[in-house]
């Protein structure tokens, strides 16, 4: 515990750059040293002068803060020098020197996660293209890394969490800021069914271009990023100029030539990315990798045709479906009418309220509930 508030007090700093932080602890054989620094020893190791004034505020408030509440809320801190911090992630050139993970983190080097994004303005074609290969690179056995931005990102990670996956969202804000506010119900649900990631501490302030860095902790901990659409200047393009900086794979989608808003994935495939129209062409690339293939993984992912979209269940409102977990299936059991608040549901099943909160995201996310203003919630017929 002692080195570790040198961390994240490091991690609390703002103003500093990523790459300034990490090389800074390289060069002092970690934070401590830094923390104890004078003003000219950091400006020798490489901050420039603004980075040194910031990193002279040697108060440890903010840390004790974010300490205090990472153990209050369940959140894991990760550092460098932790054996349980992420290989893929350490080996890039500006690794976040500390990781914030809320929900259970995958053994990030022993399985293929696959970023999957693209613009936050999709087309209905990249929303689909999105969404598809989110569903199926889960049911073949991967797990999808994005960015819980609206558009592409949001469609792939929502298409995963249908297929029963495990997913990561990498934050661009601090770990416990929900951003955009109206994908608080997909927050919830990836952090019930894989993980939340930030290099934020909770509370912490952030600013837009902390979103870029963002970028590079999603394809750090990928093998390889799929661009489902991207215009030619886009965030979704410095993510995949990320991925090509740290050697992963990049895939993108085909599109109309005419598109302006898949013009960044034709220039993409121009320059060599990965064509892919489907999760079965990333899964080829990874075949003679015996150490990242998915166990569930076959050879030739079957499609199976289906006489309703797949967003739409039909539900006996006597029975609760058998294949759901218990407590989703105690909530639906629960909701004897429409628009019953999340107290009420809370108090009918009996259920912790954590517990309740988890399950009726994923029974929202999964497309059983509803959910209008006030958190109430009505079961679909």
């Amino acid at each position: 515990m002692a080195r570790l508030k040198y961390w994240v007090w490091l991690s609390c700093v703002g103003g500093v750059r990523p790459i300034t932080k990490y090389r800074l602890c390289e060069a002092m054989d970690g934070p401590e040293k830094l923390f104890f620094a004078g003003r000219d020893e950091i400006l020798a190791a490489g901050a420039t002068e603004a980075e040194a004034d910031r990193l002279a505020d040697k108060s440890m408030a903010g840390a004790s803060r974010a300490i205090s509440s990472c153990a209050e809320r369940g959140i894991t801190i990760l550092t460098l020098q932790d054996a349980t911090y992420p290989e893929r992630l350490r080996n890039i050139p500006d690794p976040p020197v500390v990781l914030y993970v809320w929900g259970q983190l995958p053994a990030v080097d022993e399985h293929l996660l696959i970023a999957v994004i693209g613009t936050r303005r999709p087309s209905p074609y990249g929303m689909r293209m999105a969404a598809k290969l989110g569903g199926e690179l889960t049911e073949g056995g991967g797990i999808v890394v994005s960015g819980l931005a609206e558009g592409c990102d949001s469609a792939a990670m929502e298409a995963a969490l249908r297929a029963g996956g495990r997913t990561v969202g990498v934050l661009g804000t601090a770990i416990d800021v929900v951003y955009p506010a109206k994908h608080r119900s997909l927050f919830e649900a990836v952090k019930a069914n894989g993980a939340l990631v930030s290099e934020y501490a909770p509370g912490m302030r952030t600013f837009p271009a902390d979103f870029k860095a963002r970028n590079r902790i999603i394809s750090g901990l990928s093998v390889g990023v799929v661009v489902a659409e991207a215009p030619i200047r886009s965030g979704t393009r410095v993510t995949a100029n990320f991925a090509l900086d740290q050697g992963r794979d990049v895939f993108a989608v085909p599109g109309n030539a005419d598109a302006a808003s898949m013009a960044g994935c034709n220039d993409l495939l121009a320059h060599g990315a990965i064509v892919t129209t489907c999760g079965a062409d990333i899964f080829a690339e990874y075949r003679s990798r015996n150490d990242l293939l998915p166990q569930k993984m076959t050879a030739t992912p079957i499609k199976k045709e289906i006489d309703k979209p797949k967003d739409i269940v039909y539900i006996d409102l006597s029975e609760a479906p058998e294949n759901l977990p218990a407590d989703q299936r105690a909530i639906l059991r629960a909701m004897t009418r429409s628009e019953m608040h999340a107290d009420e549901i809370i108090e009918a099943t009996g259920l912790p309220a954590a517990a309740a909160l988890a399950a009726l995201t994923m029974l929202q996310v999964t497309g059983y509930i509803t959910q209008s203003a006030g958190r109430r919630y009505t079961r679909k017929q």
